[in-house]
C-alpha cells in the first residue's frame, strides 16, 4: 500500500542539538533500527558534526535498514564530499530562505539560489538523491520561497519548508503550505518546532492543506522548545482523521521510552499519547465509567501504540477504584474505610498512593476479609 504521507525522523540529528543530549554510537545505530522497523521513510544524521559521527552515520548507512539514510548538510562542498563517503543514499541540503538570515548571513537572494543549484550538481555527481530544506521559510517572502523552489525543484526529491522558530499557527499553516503545493512541481514537506506548542496542530494543517511528507522526532525533543512529535501526528492521523501511515503503531511507547532513556530527558506525565499519565484515571467518577466502558474517558485503546491503562489511588478516587484494586465484592463498609484512608494519605501528603501504600493497608486490614 502506498503511503499517505512519509516521515523524516530527525532525532538523531535535531533531536541531538537539544541542550545536554548526546546519544552514543551504539545508542544511535539500536534507535535507526527501531526508527526503521516502525516505518519511517528517511532518517536524518548529520556527518559534519565530528569524526565518530561521520562513522556512526556510515555504520547506519551500511546496516541494510528499510529507511532511507540522508546527511543533512550545508551548501559547502566539503559537507557534502563528507557525506558521499559515509555511503547514505541522500543529502538533505539546507540554507535559508528568509531575507532575515539571509541579512545576517551576508548573502543575497540571488546569491543563495546560485549556491544551492551548485550544491546540488555537486552532490548529484555522486549520485546522490537530493532532497532541500529551506531554514526560516514561514517568516520569508512567500514569491521568493516559490521562485527558489521552482529553480531548484527539477533536480530534487523534496523541499521541506521550515518553520525554524514555530511561529505558524494552524491557519498560517494551511494557507501557506496550500500555496506552495498549487504553485510548484515538487513534493512539498515541513519541518516544524514547537515553540508555541502549535508544532502537532501546524503539522496536521500543512498535510491537509497537501504536503506530503513531515519531519519531527520522537518525544519532540529538540531545540529550544522542541520538534514536532512523531507519535503525536502518526496518532493524530490515525484516530481522528482514520488516515493509516502504515507503520508499527504499537511500537510507539516503546520507542518514545528508549529515546527518553538515551537522551536523558524526561517526558513530562502529561505528554500527550506517551506520558505515564495518558491514559492514567484517578477520578472516581472515571473509572466507574472507565471500567464499564474505556471509550468514555479514552480516545482510543492504550494497546494499539503500546501504553497501557492505569488506575491510580488518590483524593479523587471513589468506591469503584477500590474494589477494582481490592477484589470487587468488598463490603461498603470496608470499602468506605479503606477509601478514608487513602485520601488522608493523598491529601496529607500531597501525592498518589503507591503500590507500597496498597500492600502495607492490606497488612493492617489482616489480608482484608471481604465478608
Amino acid at each position: 500500500m502506498e503511503k499517505v504521507f512519509r516521515i523524516c525522523d530527525t532525532t538523531l540529528r535535531d533531536g541531538e542539538q537539544m541542550p545536554g543530549v548526546v546519544f552514543t554510537p551504539e545508542q544511535k545505530i539500536e534507535l535507526a533500527q527501531k526508527f526503521s522497523d516502525f516505518g519511517v521513510d528517511v532518517i536524518e544524521l548529520m556527518p559534519c558534526v565530528s569524526s565518530l559521527e561521520a562513522e556512526t552515520t556510515k555504520t547506519i548507512a551500511n546496516a541494510g535498514l528499510d529507511a532511507e539514510i540522508t546527511a543533512s548538510t550545508m551548501i559547502k562542498k566539503e559537507h557534502i564530499d563528507l557525506a558521499a563517503s559515509c555511503n547514505v543514499d541522500s543529502v538533505t541540503l539546507f540554507t535559508p530562505v528568509s531575507d532575515l538570515h539571509l541579512k545576517a548571513k551576508l548573502m543575497s537572494r540571488e546569491e543563495n539560489i546560485q549556491k544551492s543549484l551548485d550544491a546540488i550538481d555537486y552532490a548529484k555527481n555522486y549520485g546522490l538523491k537530493v532532497n532541500f530544506a529551506g531554514e526560516d521559510s514561514t517568516r520569508a517572502d512567500i514569491e521568493y520561497i516559490l521562485e527558489f523552489i521552482k529553480k531548484i525543484s527539477p533536480y530534487i526529491e523534496y523541499f521541506l519548508a521550515c518553520d525554524t522558530v514555530g511561529c505558524h499557527t494552524p491557519e498560517r499553516s494551511y494557507s501557506f503550505f496550500r500555496e506552495l503545493c498549487a504553485n510548484t512541481s515538487c513534493a512539498i514537506g515541513l519541518h516544524g518546532h514547537n515553540d508555541f506548542g502549535m508544532a502537532t496542530a501546524n503539522t496536521i494543517a500543512g498535510l491537509a492543506a497537501g504536503a506530503s511528507i513531515f519531519s519531527g522526532t520522537f518525544t519532540g525533543i529538540g531545540e529550544r522548545s522542541g520538534n514536532v512529535s512523531i507519535e503525536e501526528v502518526c496518532s493524530a492521523l490515525k484516530f481522528l482523521y482514520f488516515i493509516d501511515l502504515c507503520v508499527n503503531y504499537e511500537k510507539i511507547t516503546e520507542i518514545c521510552r528508549v529515546v527518553e532513556k538515551y537522551s536523558g530527558i524526561s517526558v513530562q506525565p502529561h505528554k500527550p499519547i506517551v506520558g505515564v499519565n495518558s491514559f492514567s484515571h484517578e477520578s472516581g467518577v472515571h473509572v466507574n465509567s472507565v471500567l464499564k466502558n474505556p471509550s468514555t474517558y479514552e480516545p482510543f485503546n492504550p494497546r494499539l501504540i503500546g501504553q497501557q491503562r492505569r488506575i491510580i489511588l488518590g483524593k479523587h478516587s471513589g468506591k469503584s477504584s477500590i474494589r477494582h484494586e481490592f477484589g470487587s465484592n468488598l463490603s461498603d463498609a470496608w470499602a468506605c474505610m479503606i477509601l478514608d484512608k487513602i485520601k488522608t494519605i493523598s491529601q496529607k501528603e500531597k501525592r498518589m498512593i503507591t503500590a507500597q501504600d496498597i500492600l502495607c493497608i492490606k497488612k493492617e486490614q489482616g489480608g482484608l476479609k471481604l465478608e
